[in-house]
């Protein structure tokens, strides 16, 4: 019988080749090669850190600058999750996310005593068993 740990990294191996992954890698690619997208989650991040430099200062916070800081934050996460490569990016790693949810359920089945011929989740990261659950999602 071959070595389990081998055996995962074949499966490792399987999953950079599976379709899911190829589209995620794909859309991160298209992602850093967007310099106006990279350009705006640099900015997304400097009213970020500008917020919780305003936050950190408590009672001589400006309400106003952090309410600023927020309206910014709003209208530029819009804008960037609006963007064409942003919006394929989050749906290739939802799918991509999915299917590893998929996988650890079915493991933590099998590990479970689950018939591996014949086991399949109910849902993505449901082993359909509650008792030892650590909650859906």
């Amino acid at each position: 019988m071959q070595d389990i740990r081998q055996l995962t990294r074949e499966l490792g191996a399987a999953l950079q080749l599976s379709p899911p992954y190829v589209r995620f890698v794909a859309a991160q690619e298209a992602n850093d090669a967007d310099e106006a997208l990279c350009e705006q989650l640099q900015a997304l991040e400097l009213i970020r850190m500008q917020y919780r430099h305003e936050a950190a200062r408590k009672d001589d916070a400006d309400p106003g600058l952090m309410e600023d800081c927020n309206r910014q934050f709003d209208a530029l996460y819009d804008e960037i999750m609006g963007n064409e490569h942003m919006r394929e990016y989050h749906a290739a790693a939802e799918t991509l996310n999915e299917l590893l949810k998929w996988i650890t359920a079915y493991l933590e089945g099998c590990a479970r005593g689950e018939d591996p011929a014949a086991f399949e989740p109910e849902q993505a990261g449901c082993g359909g068993k509650c008792g030892g659950c650590a909650g859906c999602g």
